[in-house]
């Protein structure tokens, strides 16, 4: 009996290794012929045309994924530096949370205008400057809200796990990688995915690159969209919406399932939990394979080296005494950052108002008064209905299993893809898209909200549940004393990002085309997309500084005082 039992362990672990190597070598084989390609040389006036062929969307998809790989590696990276700066030193976070909120809200065609010129002297006459942009552009559509995320949990982390961590004589560097990184993850790991959700929003401008007077369309998923559109053929729209549900579906089964599986033991527990997690055949295949355990052993090696050697070389060069010493000029740093923030004010605004077109002034106020009530509509609509739906999702492991796909793939879609449809009801019972642009702005930030709410009630720690349960909270009071207070700080860090993502909506859905037929409405949007369109490069630096007074605005009167609410008020401690 013994011995059937370990020829069919055995069994069972040979077939786990088959499907895992052939998975690894399916990648390295993307790997290298993606990375082939985004080397290869380039001739601005030689660029090959998009073909609506459906069989392309094979390449195209892979040349898109790399980006979006890529894209959310440097995001990543970004996010653990500036959080961790943000979170364990005042002066840099009076300087880091205002400039991540003014780049959330900054247009992804600003963003393109700069970059292109940037990232073209960096590699003449190479597509890999090309590309780099359009990674760039997806950095822009994740890195901001997943900062911003991180930042938000290393500041409410409970009492006692630090004081834990501490009387373990923890240094610095191991105190956040065995305890803040950790509590973390979770509500990170939820964030990513509504992050690269966001990146594939912004899909068919990122993958066009401006270049002097044209725009140049990379290989890829979304420059596949937007011929679609200039052509109005449905028939390879509805290819491409099903070449991008395939490119998420690949992505949550093979890197984002498996991680949410892997960092369901990171969530904060007293008593255990009474629910089961989601499973993943990805994590089974390579928990119960022999590749899988000879990775896991390399990692258990760099782990001890990244946790327990490096900081001993650290310590050693006395690298340490730098930051203390640092650290005692903050009043120093702060009044040079206040300076130096109203002397660029100074400067630039000098600079500016030579630039811009005095004519708009008088029509500036109106514009931005209907845009800002067009996003702060869609915001409130969208706290209203998804922050419910959310709580009834994550309340739910089953839900959040079934669920997750469906909404990385409905966030996913592109504004672009919903136009035929509105413009052809606008166009045939209202001739004008006024209030309609809610729903499209709404594209922008209700998912924002959805995955944060959902990832805030999946964090929930489960002795927090009991208590709601012994005092038989009900309705009202549930929502109100329980549930509302539990999650709060990720709705703050879901509409704050989605604040984000409105902006920027607004100005894709104050301006709408479908083939000939185009529909706009009044709007500081309408303003910006109209004058980029054209090229005019003053009335549009006019249009997104407005926008990023209303921004500034905002985070001074709003998101400064929801994070200090968040961080005393509703903390478990």
């Amino acid at each position: 009996m013994q011995n059937n039992q370990g020829i069919s362990i055995f069994k069972k672990y040979y077939l786990n290794d088959i499907i895992v190597i052939a998975i690894g070598m399916l990648f390295i084989a993307f790997f290298i012929r993606a990375w082939g390609d985004m080397h290869s040389g380039f001739n601005e006036k030689n660029t090959p045309a998009m073909s609506l062929d459906a069989w392309n969307l094979f390449y195209y998809s892979l040349r898109t994924s790399m980006r979006f790989i890529i894209g959310m590696a440097w995001s990543l990276l970004f996010s653990i530096v500036f959080a961790v700066l943000a979170a364990r030193y005042v002066p840099l976070r009076r300087v880091i949370l205002p400039f991540v909120n003014f780049m959330e809200s900054v247009p992804l065609v600003g963003f393109l205008t700069f970059t292109t010129v940037y990232f073209l002297n960096l590699y003449p006459h190479s597509v890999m400057g090309l590309e780099c942009t359009a990674i760039f552009a997806v950095f822009t559509g994740q890195a901001w809200n997943m900062m911003l995320t991180l930042y938000q949990t290393l500041r409410i982390i409970p009492h006692e796990l630090d004081e834990a961590a501490r009387s373990f004589n923890y240094n610095p560097w191991q105190r956040f990688w065995r305890l803040e990184f950790i509590y973390s993850v979770p509500g990170l790991l939820w964030n990513a995915m509504v992050s690269q959700s966001a990146a594939w929003f912004a899909l068919v401008a990122s993958e066009a690159i401006p270049v002097g007077d044209r725009s140049i369309a990379l290989p890829g998923v979304g420059s596949y969209i937007a011929e679609a559109l200039a052509q109005q053929n449905i028939q390879a729209i509805l290819f491409a919406v099903i070449a991008l549900a395939a490119n998420i579906v690949v992505l949550d089964q093979l890197i984002f399932r498996p991680l949410v599986r892997y960092t369901s033991r990171f969530k904060y527990e007293d008593v255990t939990a009474t629910q089961a997690e989601g499973g993943s055949w990805f994590y089974n295949c390579l928990t119960f394979s022999y590749v899988g355990a000879a990775f896991s052993g390399t990692l258990r090696v760099l782990a001890d080296l990244w946790l327990f050697k490096l900081p001993r070389v650290w310590y050693a060069l006395g690298l340490h005494h730098l930051f203390r010493i640092v650290a005692k000029g903050n009043w120093l740093w702060r009044s040079l950052w206040y300076l130096a923030v109203v002397m660029a004010c100074v400067w630039f605004g000098y600079q500016l108002w030579e630039y811009f077109p005095k004519q708009y002034f008088s029509m500036l106020p109106e514009w931005m008064l209907l845009t800002t009530a067009r996003v702060v509509t869609a915001m409130l609509l969208s706290i209203v209905i998804f922050t419910p739906l959310g709580v009834w999702i994550g309340m739910n492991p089953r839900r959040v299993k079934f669920f997750q796909p469906i909404i990385q793939i409905l966030a996913a879609i592109p504004p672009n893809i919903f136009y035929p449809l509105i413009a052809a009801f606008i166009a045939i019972y209202h001739q004008d898209l006024g209030w309609w642009a809610i729903p499209m702005i709404m594209l922008g930030t209700q998912w924002y909200v959805l995955f944060n709410v959902i990832a805030g009630v999946s964090a929930i720690p489960t002795q927090i549940t009991e208590v709601s349960k012994t005092f038989r909270l009900r309705n009202v009071n549930w929502w109100r004393y329980y549930m509302l207070p539990a999650i709060f700080p990720y709705i703050v860090t879901g509409i704050i990002s989605a604040a984000g993502g409105a902006w920027n909506s607004a100005i894709a859905a104050e301006v709408i085309q479908w083939g000939s037929t185009t529909l706009s409405t009044t709007g500081l949007g309408a303003f910006i997309s109209v004058v980029t369109d054209a090229g005019k490069n003053p009335e549009s630096a006019l249009g997104c500084t407005a926008m990023i007074a209303l921004v500034a605005l905002c985070i001074i009167f709003v998101w400064q005082p929801l994070y200090r609410l968040a961080e005393t008020k509703f903390k478990y401690d």
